[in-house]
């Protein structure tokens, strides 16, 4: 079996080749990149401890944080019991209205006006729990 010669002749490759595989291969790199984030992500997190221990631990940081915690408690707790107040007073205030009205029902004229459905079928229908509706195709092709 006779052996094949490559050659590689940069100067032989058009321009659009030497872009399209400069852009591909910075792509794949870019991927290739991109993946070992979560490895950079783990590396970086390992270098923070030491300095959360200082800042935390060493530096009383903590109690820093459990005041926030504290005033940020209050405040919440405070909004809490106005929006709570505020609830009970419309309550009281509106709670015994009652406002909310169905629309009233259209008199079977009306329908036979509108739709020229006669009026045995809408007593029918009036009286049905549940009405289905044949399907319909509504791209104008014909139906299967």
């Amino acid at each position: 079996m006779p052996e094949i010669e490559i050659r590689d002749n940069p100067k032989l490759r058009s321009f659009v080749r030497n872009i399209t595989e400069t852009g591909f291969t910075g792509i794949i790199w870019g991927f290739w990149i991109y993946m070992l984030l979560p490895l950079l992500n783990i590396v970086l997190w390992i270098l923070g401890i030491k300095y959360f221990h200082v800042s935390i631990i060493e530096q009383a940081g903590y109690k820093e944080l459990f005041n926030l915690v504290a005033k940020m408690g209050w405040a919440v707790l405070i909004i809490f019991i106005i929006m709570r107040i505020w609830g009970y007073y419309n309550y009281a205030k509106f709670g015994k209205y009652s406002r909310r009205k169905g629309n009233a029902h259209p008199a079977a004229e009306e329908i036979i006006k509108k739709y020229n459905i006669p009026i045995e079928v809408i007593k029918d229908l009036q009286g049905k729990k549940e009405i289905q509706w044949p399907l319909h195709n509504t791209r104008g092709g014909r139906e299967k």
